[in-house]
């Protein structure tokens, strides 16, 4: 499915490999999808909640491992589902709601606009890859779903 609801208006770009700045020089290993606060963010895949909660570079975030061993990170979340860690997920689940979380102390907002980042990672031995969303997704546009929850 594509991490964005259908009903949603959205506005991205390929940004995988962009330069970042935030607490250390690095290179942007996921995908960003700019909209508005409260958007619907989906599960792109099914699997296990295994992290929630604060980060300081991608704020408010979840992060879901499919069965495969891929790890989606879904950041800069406003909200959240009632998701806990270690929960069960479907690819189609309502996870949280699109911000702009993150770049600072815990309930930090505003740094930067609104957007989804998502990270794909793919596990190789102790070794971690990342994968570029943007043509998954452009794959997964004629995957979205109506959203039926509500904040």
């Amino acid at each position: 499915f594509s991490p964005i609801a259908k009903g949603f208006p959205y506005n991205d770009y390929d940004d995988f490999g962009a330069a970042r700045s935030y607490g250390f020089k690095r290179q942007h290993l996921g995908h960003d999808m700019m909209g508005q606060v409260g958007t619907p963010i989906i599960a792109v895949e099914s699997g296990y909640v295994e992290a929630i909660g604060w980060n300081p570079y991608g704020g408010w975030r979840i992060g879901i491992t499919a069965p495969t061993g891929a790890y989606f990170y879904y950041a800069h979340l406003d909200s959240y589902a009632e998701l806990e860690k270690g929960d069960p997920v479907k690819a189609g689940d309502l996870l949280g709601y699109m911000g702009d979380s993150g770049y600072g102390e815990e309930g930090t907002t505003g740094e930067f606009p609104v957007h989804l980042h998502l990270g794909i990672y793919l596990k190789e031995g102790t070794e971690e890859i990342s994968v570029n969303p943007y043509p998954v997704l452009r794959y997964a546009e004629n995957a979205r779903i109506k959203c039926v929850y509500s904040r």
